[in-house]
């Protein structure tokens, strides 16, 4: 009965399998190169979509992976900007879920989703889009009194740190009702791709192994990203993507609206009818800017100048060791050496809340199996001479026992409720054991048929289907999902400025020093090291640069 779910998970793993490292040719890797540094155009013909967009933040992938070279990092002015609801409230009458969309639809539409729910996070792509919907985003970007760049994320890391300090606060009345809600505007940051092959080939048993020995530290205790499938994330800044080649398949939809076979393209919230018409990136295209990807070379270590500074970068080493870092910032795991992280979520503290929460800590899967599905199919069909069907087919269900499939939203909150006269909603501090996620196979186990002639002459054939459903419950560790992030690696950290998840820290320092929960005890034992040892960890930190063999951006 589990034998779909099976399935989908060796789909999944075969298009994200590029967790063994192989050879590739050379000509391959050009494929994919030229595919990463393309300008991609609006309308492509050779597929038949739409092309780029119509929702997009850049026209290539090279556009915000260039720091160091194609691939690197990005600056802030590349950052992805979504708006989070943080708290609402509805008053007036008969509050029901048309009520919710129609009054949250005032602040901005792109809050509610096609079937009419609404979610509380929405990402604003930077291009693209109708010039009404262009106009609702310039209105809200009014209510944060910030420097964005032409590009669309803030100019710098000051400026991030100002937008993010800045609440929305809206307020709109009707004859009924009235909503009152406090947003804020959250930024993600550009990373650096060099080592995601040997990143990719780290397997999930090394991780669950650095697991087990995090929980035995007095402060420190890292979890996996665990994905709903049982595998564990390594990518993204909260390790929600599983594998390499499903990040890239993500961002071709996401960063420049090239739909691909398992991603849709963002929709203009104000263009809900509009259909791309096929896929904008083949299956083969995104294999070779895996390719090319996987194939970047991992970032180094760069020897200084002169005696005294490798013997101050050895000691700062030494001390990254002493004050705790390196708990989290782990020199090596599995054949990713060098990489100075751990890949796990940490608890990093309020101030790095951002409501595009990490996948919730899934701690046991628990198999249901009910056999609560049956549905009655009728069929009449008009019949000619000797029994020949000649006519139209009317199907009518009855007794149709609705699929009661529950469902965690990854990145979107449902905001949802029975009518009532006041409606209150908090973003959430936990996963709620309410939201499980439970993986529905419906299999086919019965079918019982009744075949009769009516006084018409009509045939109608009556079968009544029973289903079994196995239902794969998760249940959840309750940990604070706004505010964990992955151990971001350090290789190449000293050519991927600004810091932290969206570049709110313009140096190694200031990214330092905004660490807090799990890491205060680590901070704290940095801030306290003598005016000599500081600037020595800061030494060795700058030691870790970008590959001198990464390949550079064409003219």
């Amino acid at each position: 009965m589990l034998t779909r779910l099976f399935f989908l998970m060796v789909a999944v793993t075969t298009f994200g399998g590029g967790a063994l490292l192989h050879a590739v040719s050379p000509e391959t890797i050009e494929l994919g190169r030229g595919l990463f540094e393309r300008e991609w155009p609006v309308k492509d013909p050779r597929l038949g979509g739409d092309g780029l967009g119509p929702m997009f933040n850049g026209q290539s992938c090279v556009a915000c992976h260039n720091q160091g070279g194609v691939g690197g990092g990005g600056a802030a002015e590349f950052n992805a900007n979504t708006i989070g609801i943080e708290s609402m409230n509805i008053k007036g009458h008969s509050v029901d879920n048309d009520v919710i969309a129609s009054m949250v639809s005032k602040f901005h539409p792109g809050f509610v989703q096609l079937n009419g729910s609404v979610v509380n996070t929405f990402t604003i792509p930077h291009r693209g889009g109708s010039s009404a919907l262009r106009h609702l985003n310039d209105i809200l970007y009014q209510h944060v009194p910030t420097v964005r760049s032409e590009f669309g994320g803030s100019t710098d890391a000051s400026e991030v740190r100002h937008s993010y300090a800045t609440p929305i606060l809206f307020n709109y009345k009707n004859n009924s009702h009235e909503i009152t809600l406090r947003a804020r505007l959250f930024q993600r940051n550009t990373t650096a791709l060099f080592g995601a092959g040997i990143i990719d080939a780290v397997t999930d048993n090394q991780l669950m192994a650095l697991t087990k020995l995090q929980k035995a530290h007095p402060e420190i205790s890292g979890r996996p990203a665990s994905l709903r499938d049982g595998r564990i994330g390594k990518f993204g800044w909260r390790g929600n993507v599983g594998s390499l080649v499903e990040f890239i398949d993500q961002a071709c939809a996401n960063e420049l609206g090239l739909e691909t076979r398992r991603k849709p393209q963002p929709q203009d919230p104000l263009n809900r009818e509009y259909r791309n018409p096929t896929i904008d990136i083949t299956d083969a295209q995104i294999r070779a800017m895996h390719n090319f990807v996987s194939a970047l070379p991992v970032p180094t270590r760069r020897i200084p100048d002169t005696s005294d500074e490798r013997a101050e970068a050895s000691r700062g080493e030494q001390v990254f060791n002493s004050v705790g870092c390196a708990v989290c910032h782990v020199p090596n795991l599995g054949v990713a050496q060098g990489i100075y992280s751990d890949l796990l979520l940490h608890e990093m503290g309020h101030e790095l809340i951002d409501l595009n929460h990490a996948e919730p800590y899934v701690v046991r899967r628990t198999p249901i199996v009910r056999h609560d599905y049956t549905e009655l199919v009728t069929t009449e069909r008009s019949l000619g001479s000797m029994g020949a069907y000649y006519g139209a087919t009317t199907t009518i269900k009855t007794n149709a026992i609705p699929i009661r499939r529950q469902s965690f939203q990854a990145t979107n909150r449902r905001l949802t409720r029975k009518p009532t006269r006041d409606y209150k909603f908090v973003a959430p501090e936990y996963p709620s054991q309410k939201l499980n996620f439970i993986d529905l196979i419906n299999e086919q186990i019965g079918n019982e048929t009744d075949e009769q002639i009516l006084s018409d002459g009509r045939q109608q054939i009556t079968e009544e289907k029973l289903s079994v459903h196995a239902y794969i419950r998760l249940h959840y560790e309750p940990t604070r999902f706004n505010q964990e992030w992955r151990t971001p690696p350090l290789w190449g950290v000293a050519d991927s400025a600004p810091y932290m998840h969206d570049g709110r820290a313009e140096t190694l320092l200031e990214s330092i020093t905004m660490h807090d929960g799990e890491a205060s005890g680590t901070r704290d034992r940095f801030l306290n090291l003598s005016l000599s040892d500081r600037p020595a960890l800061i030494a060795f930190l700058e030691t870790l640069v970008a590959p001198s063999n990464a390949p550079q951006p064409r003219s």
